[in-house]
Parts: C-alpha cells; sequence; structure tokens
C-alpha cells in the first residue's frame, strides 16, 4: 500500500515540476485560449450587427411598402381596416359589466358600425363598377383581351406564311 501513496506524490510533482518548467507552454495556452475566445466574440457581434441590420431594412421596407400600398389603394386599404376591427372585435368577450354599462349604446354603436359597414361596401362596388372592375367588366376586358391577343397570333401567323410563299 505505500507504493499507492509513493506513486501519487511523485505524480504530481512531475505534474508540478511540468508546468514550472513548460509555463511558455501554459501560458501560450491561455494566449491561445484568449486569442479564441476574442476571435468569437468579434465573430458574434459582427453576426449581430449584421442581423440588426437586415431586420432594420426589412422593417423600413415593409412600411414603405405598406404605405405605397395605402397610397396606391385606399379603398382595399379601407376594407382591410374594416375587416382587421370586425376580426378583433369578435375575438373580444363580452364582458356583463359591459352589456351592464353600455347595452343600449352599445346596441346602437353595433347598428351604426353594421349600417357603415353595408354603406362602405355598396359604395365601393359603386367605385369598382366605374372602373369596370364588377365580375362582369372584368369578363368582358378578358374577352377583349384574349380576342386581340388571339387575332394578333392569327396576323403573325398569316404574315410569316406570307413571307413563306414569296
Amino acid at each position: 500500500m505505500t507504493s499507492t501513496t509513493d506513486e501519487r506524490p511523485a505524480t504530481a510533482s512531475a505534474t508540478n515540476r511540468g508546468a514550472a518548467a513548460g509555463g511558455a507552454d501554459g501560458s501560450g495556452r491561455v494566449r491561445g485560449a484568449r486569442e479564441a475566445y476574442e476571435s468569437a466574440r468579434e465573430r458574434t457581434a459582427a453576426a449581430y450587427a449584421a442581423a440588426r441590420e437586415r431586420a432594420g431594412s426589412a422593417y423600413r421596407n415593409a412600411g414603405r411598402r405598406a404605405g405605397d400600398g395605402i397610397v396606391a389603394n385606399p379603398v382595399a386599404a379601407v376594407f382591410g381596416g374594416l375587416a382587421l376591427g370586425a376580426i378583433v372585435a369578435a375575438l373580444l368577450p363580452r364582458t356583463q359589466r359591459e352589456d351592464a354599462l353600455l347595452g343600449d349604446v352599445g346596441r346602437r354603436l353595433n347598428d351604426g358600425a353594421r349600417e357603415a359597414a353595408r354603406a362602405a361596401r355598396e359604395a365601393g362596388r359603386g367605385q369598382l363598377d366605374e372602373l369596370g372592375l364588377s365580375r362582369d367588366g372584368l369578363r368582358s376586358k378578358l374577352d377583349e383581351f384574349t380576342g386581340r391577343a388571339v387575332g394578333a397570333i392569327k396576323d403573325s401567323a398569316g404574315a410569316a406564311r406570307g413571307k413563306d410563299k414569296a
């Protein structure tokens, strides 16, 4: 059993001597670890900055596109807002306190909102009809376009055949 006790201190002292003799090797490892840490930290910071810039750019682009869409088609924006409001209202539960405090007022507001939505829908349909964007108007424009396209193809085919004969 004394051999086990004798081996432990000898191993420990050899380790200590190795560290003392190889001090340069130990500090080299520390320096290497420090450099690896700094490198990883810099890469992480660069990746974070790049991701932050991409997110900011995407946010600005989305805002610009939404604004352009509203300017280009305000009627659709109004309908979208009304639809979003209706969805939110449908998802929110009605409370007893609301019914007690706003029962008659709430009913009148609901009736007014329904009437406003109906009027907006009719006005939107009227504007779409004026622009020729009703179902029948679109169908006739599509038929006209298709007829013109077929005519142009026939004309170009006829011209190509005439050129071959000449």
